[in-house]
């Protein structure tokens, strides 16, 4: 439930970017982290610490199969495109950044998301592997010390993009030790407790939280290496935002139909992710079948977020639900599995 309202959020931010305004700012600070704290929860030690080749392999084809596939995908579509379109990007440009593993520089297709959670997710278990059994103050001191290199290299490369998104990369690392901890700390249970009156005040306790510290540290976009004013702050924003997920997907739990949709989206989240972007583009698309020039389209880009939005949520899902699994190329693109 937590990815279905997790991809959601996602999408809304997607749907109003390049606007910085204070949805996107709030959501910001922790939808993707969202997904981070996710994988660190969800990793089961006990299974995989002592078979990590397996483990990476699995997850290699679930995130970079479709990295590839989908980026070479782009590339070929824009060959043919740039000798009648005015696209962004030109082809050699494109091939740059895909070699380089970050940019275009305010530019980056949504794609960087699954290297990152990837790199994140293999540097998280080699650390787990060694300190699983540390005392807490130990491990938890990687929660410090990581954003410290994080923000280093990214200073280093300033204000050149950090390449294959290494700095990001640690951020990641931090966020699913979090989550891992919080694993340790209450399992897989859900946030729901037997009084809903403390879970409604636990959800507006972090709800406040979060909007008093995201206000402070401002819109973050990991796909550009922005953080915000702080790479510390990013942190509480992340935890205190999935806590606040976490809450809420306990209360939806009291409704069946919220369940079910919820479910089906987060089922679905890698897919949906992937493919969402690419119906935004039928917005400009119609607008311009209708007489409306670039100029106005350009102009009016703001108005259409809903719109945006909108085609994201209701397309995906059913391209992800009913094309994906009936075509084995397509689950291999988009899912890294053949069967």
């Amino acid at each position: 439930m937590s990815k279905g309202i997790g991809i959601i959020i996602v999408i809304l931010v997607h749907s109003m970017i390049p606007m910085i305004n204070p949805v996107t700012t709030h959501l910001s600070s922790f939808a993707i982290a969202l997904f981070f704290i996710l994988a660190g929860l969800t990793y089961n030690g006990e299974k995989h610490r002592n078979n990590l080749r397996r483990f990476m392999s699995s997850r290699a084809r679930q995130f970079m199969i479709p990295y590839f596939a989908l980026y070479i995908i782009i590339m070929l579509i824009f060959l043919p495109l740039s000798s009648n379109v005015d696209t962004y990007l030109t082809p050699d440009q494109l091939l740059f950044w895909f070699l380089y593993g970050a940019g275009p520089p305010n530019q980056s297709t949504h794609l960087w998301f699954l290297p990152v959670l990837y790199f994140g997710l293999v540097l998280f278990v080699l650390i787990d592997r060694v300190v699983y059994r540390a005392p807490l103050e130990s491990r938890l001191s990687l929660v410090i010390l990581l954003p410290v290199l994080a923000i280093a290299i990214r200073d280093w490369f300033t204000p050149i993009l950090v390449p294959w998104h290494l700095s990001s990369i640690l951020l990641a690392t931090t966020f699913c030790i979090i989550g891992n901890e919080m694993r340790r700390w209450r399992g897989l249970r859900s946030w729901r407790s037997e009084s809903t009156v403390r879970d409604i005040a636990i959800f507006c306790i972090a709800l406040v939280v979060l909007l008093v510290v995201s206000e402070m540290n401002g819109f973050v976009d990991l796909a550009v290496d922005r953080y915000g004013i702080n790479a510390w702050l990013y942190m509480v924003t992340g935890t205190v935002g999935t806590i606040l997920v976490f809450s809420l997907s306990s209360l939806l739990e009291r409704s069946r139909r919220a369940v079910r949709a919820i479910l089906t989206l987060g089922e679905n989240s890698q897919t949906i992710y992937e493919i969402h972007p690419i119906f935004f583009y039928l917005v400009p698309s119609a607008l311009f079948l209708v007489g409306w020039t670039n100029t106005d389209i350009g102009a009016a880009f703001n108005l259409f977020w809903p719109v945006r939005l909108i085609l994201g949520l209701l397309l995906s899902l059913p391209f992800a639900i009913y094309l994906v699994p009936r075509s084995r190329a397509l689950r291999l693109i988009f899912t890294g599995k053949s069967e």
